[in-house]
C-alpha cells in the first residue's frame, strides 16, 4: 500500500520534508502547493517531473489522489489551511509543523475541525524523536536522580541581531516565544507533565512589534519548579541550542541537542553523545529525528492508528504560550 502525500509550502521546512518523503518506502510525493510564483517556478525546474506544482489548493486536491498533507506554511496560516483542505470533502490526514497555531483559540479551532473525523493528525515536535532527549526522559522516569528539586532550561539562537521584516516579526504572528518556545515547552511537558506558568517577563532588543527574549517561572503538579529562558538574540549561538538541566536529590541531569550528562552526588559521571546513538533511517538528510517523526506519522496513516504528539497535545503547548505571553504583558506594564 502506498501513501500519497502533498506538501503545503515550499520554504525551508517544506523542502526538508519533501526530500525526506522522497526517501521513504511506500510513500509517494504527488504534489506541492505554494503561492509564491518564484518558488513554484524553481520547484518546477529542479524537482522530479512526477511531482506537480500548484498555486491553488482546491485544484491540487481535486486533481491529485492525496491521502496526507504536510503543512509547512507560516504559523498563522496553519489552521486556515487545515479548514480549507477539509472543504474538499475528502479523507485527509494532517502533519503540521510546530506550533499548531499562533494562539490557543486557533489551536482549538484546529482540534474542533478534526474532532469528528477518523483522520491522523500530528504536529512536528521532532525533539521527542531525538535519541538524546529520549535518553533524558528515560533517566528522569527511572528516577536515577532521586526526587527532582529544581530545573533550568533555555532555548537560544543568534537569529535576530538586527530588526527583521518577515511575518516572524509581526505582532500576533511571531516573536521568540512562538519561534523558539514551542520545542522546549513541549519537552518540559513531555518530561514532567503539564507546566503551570507562575511569572514571566519579556524584552525587546531589536524588534519593534514582538519580543526577543522571554523568561518564565513554571511549576508542575509534583511540586517541581524552575525557569525557562528563550532568546533569539544571543550572540555566539550560530545554531539554535536547547538545554535542560534538572537537579535531583541524588544528582544532576543536563540534556542538550548534542549530549546527555549525569553527575551523581557520589562523584560518578556519565556522558552520552549524539554520535553514539544508532538511529537507522533510509537516508540521512538532516538530523534523524526529522525522518523518524515523518515515519511515525506515515505509519499511523497506513495503519489507521493515532500519532503523538497530535493536535490535542499541541493545543496545550499553544495554551501555555498564551499564558506566558499574558503574564509577561502584565509584568512589562
Amino acid at each position: 500500500m502506498e501513501t500519497n502525500v502533498g506538501v503545503i509550502g515550499l520554504g525551508k521546512m517544506g523542502v526538508l520534508h519533501s526530500a525526506i518523503l522522497n526517501t521513504l518506502p511506500r510513500t509517494k510525493l504527488r504534489a506541492i502547493y505554494e503561492k509564491n510564483r518564484f518558488l513554484v517556478k524553481a520547484g518546477g525546474a529542479f524537482l522530479p517531473k512526477t511531482i506537480r506544482m500548484y498555486r491553488d489548493l482546491d485544484s491540487m486536491l481535486a486533481r491529485e489522489p492525496i491521502d496526507a498533507l504536510f503543512i509547512t506554511t507560516p504559523i498563522h496560516s496553519h489552521v486556515d489551511v487545515i479548514i480549507d483542505a477539509l472543504k474538499s470533502d475528502r479523507h485527509l490526514n494532517f502533519f503540521v509543523e510546530k506550533p499548531l497555531a499562533s494562539s490557543y483559540p486557533q489551536a482549538r479551532a484546529a482540534c474542533k475541525a478534526v474532532s469528528k473525523l477518523k483522520c491522523v493528525h500530528m504536529v512536528g515536535f521532532q525533539k521527542r524523536f531525538s535519541p538524546i532527549f529520549q535518553k533524558g526522559k528515560q533517566i528522569i522516569e527511572t528516577r536515577q536522580l532521586g526526587d527532582p528539586v529544581f530545573f533550568r532550561a533555555h532555548s537560544f539562537s543568534s537569529d535576530v541581531l538586527k530588526e527583521g521584516k518577515t511575518w516572524r516579526f509581526q505582532k500576533g504572528r511571531g516573536g521568540v516565544l512562538l519561534d523558539l518556545g514551542p520545542h522546549i515547552l513541549d519537552l518540559l511537558a513531555w518530561y514532567f507533565g503539564e507546566p503551570k506558568p507562575l511569572t514571566a517577563v519579556k524584552k525587546r532588543f531589536y524588534s519593534r512589534e514582538v519580543e526577543d527574549y522571554v523568561h518564565a517561572l513554571v511549576s508542575f503538579d509534583s511540586g517541581l519548579k524552575g525557569y525557562v529562558d528563550v532568546c533569539w538574540s544571543m550572540r555566539n549561538f550560530r545554531l539554535p541550542e536547547i538545554s535542560i538541566e534538572v537537579h535531583g536529590k541524588e544528582g544532576i541531569l543536563t540534556v542538550t541537542d548534542d549530549s546527555v550528562t549525569v553527575e551523581m552526588s557520589g562523584g560518578e559521571k556519565k556522558n552520552w553523545y549524539k554520535q553514539s546513538f544508532n538511529t537507522p533511517i533510509p537516508f540521512l538528510l538532516a538530523d534523524p529525528e526529522f525522518t523518524k517523526e515523518d515515519q511515525t506519522f506515515l505509519n499511523a496513516v497506513e495503519g489507521s492508528t493515532s500519532a503523538t504528539p497530535d493536535f490535542y497535545h499541541a493545543a496545550k503547548t499553544n495554551a501555555l504560550i498564551d499564558k506566558i505571553a499574558t503574564l509577561s504583558q502584565k509584568t512589562s506594564k
